[in-house]
Parts: structure tokens; C-alpha cells; sequence
């Protein structure tokens, strides 16, 4: 982090949130993003179609 950034509890709740669960919230959904688009790139079809059962 930032050494100007206010120096806090990283358990205190903030509004409800607390800061170590949305920076791994925020990692886990850049991973997803990337193998997603990565798999729509090999495949050349959307994750919709590919999932689908219909």
C-alpha cells in the first residue's frame, strides 16, 4: 500500500466492507476476466455458447 495511506485495521469494517476481502474479491475477478476472455480467443465462441445446453 501507499506509506500516505492512513494506517488502519484491515479487520475494521468499513461500511459494511473490509479491505483484505475486496482486494482478493478484486484479484479473483481480474483472474476471472482473463481466463474468460482468454477462452473466448482459443475457442472463437462466446462463454454463452459454449455452456450452453440448449
Amino acid at each position: 500500500m501507499d506509506k500516505n495511506f492512513k494506517k488502519s485495521n484491515d479487520y475494521q469494517s468499513r461500511w459494511g466492507f473490509y479491505l483484505k476481502s475486496e482486494i482478493l474479491n478484486g484479484r479473483v475477478a481480474m483472474i476471472a476476466l482473463i481466463l474468460i476472455l482468454l477462452i473466448e480467443i482459443f475457442t472463437k465462441q462466446t462463454l454463452l455458447n459454449l455452456f450452453s445446453f440448449f
